[in-house]
């Protein structure tokens, strides 16, 4: 990476190449299966590799500007790190106006995951998913392991109402309820 800029972001080429030796890695797979005559690996790859564009795609899209802005300028920040999105618009009558609604709240739970625990983790491999509903949003997120220990990960979160699905040596699921109601407009 280029760091002539430091402090300043990343600029356009910096971003390019980040970008490019991901894709070149996912490219450089798929030949090497092709290579060995292992189709079925090849075609699982290229579903995986389709899915993970398409959410990530829908993500970009969301209508939480601050929230997706400020996610993708933190990944496109960590070298090594590993990201997934999932986020179910199915709920066509309260997608936007709720992502719009609850975009400084998502962004702040984004702010303190980033302080709180993602930046204590040795290896960054994150998976954020929204689910949207009349009432509230549901933004439930997987990380690969922290040096936090529980209760330092509840105390962090006090303000929200969040609840730790699961903790392991693997991995921690954080699932936060956003009340719609509860929100100042």
């Amino acid at each position: 990476m280029n760091n002539d800029n430091k402090g300043d972001g990343m600029n356009n080429l910096d971003v390019y190449l980040k970008s490019r030796h991901d894709f070149v890695n996912q490219f450089q797979l798929l030949y090497t299966y092709k290579q060995l005559g292992k189709h079925e690996e090849v075609d699982l790859l290229i579903d995986e590799l389709y899915k993970n564009l398409k959410q990530e795609q829908l993500f970009l899209n969301a209508p939480c500007r601050k929230f997706v802005h400020n996610v993708f300028e933190y990944k496109l920040s960590l070298s090594g790190s590993k990201w997934t999105f999932e986020i179910d618009n199915s709920n066509i009558d309260y997608y936007q106006k709720n992502l719009v609604k609850t975009d400084d709240t998502l962004t702040n739970i984004f702010n303190d995951l980033k302080a709180s625990v993602i930046n204590d983790m040795d290896e960054k491999n994150i998976h954020i998913s929204l689910t949207v509903e009349e009432e509230f949003v549901t933004m439930l997120v997987w990380l690969s392991p922290t040096n936090k220990d529980f209760n330092q990960i509840e105390q962090s979160f006090s303000k929200y109402n969040v609840e730790i699905l699961s903790e392991s040596q693997n991995h921690i699921e954080l699932e936060f309820f956003i009340n719609l109601q509860e929100i100042e407009v």
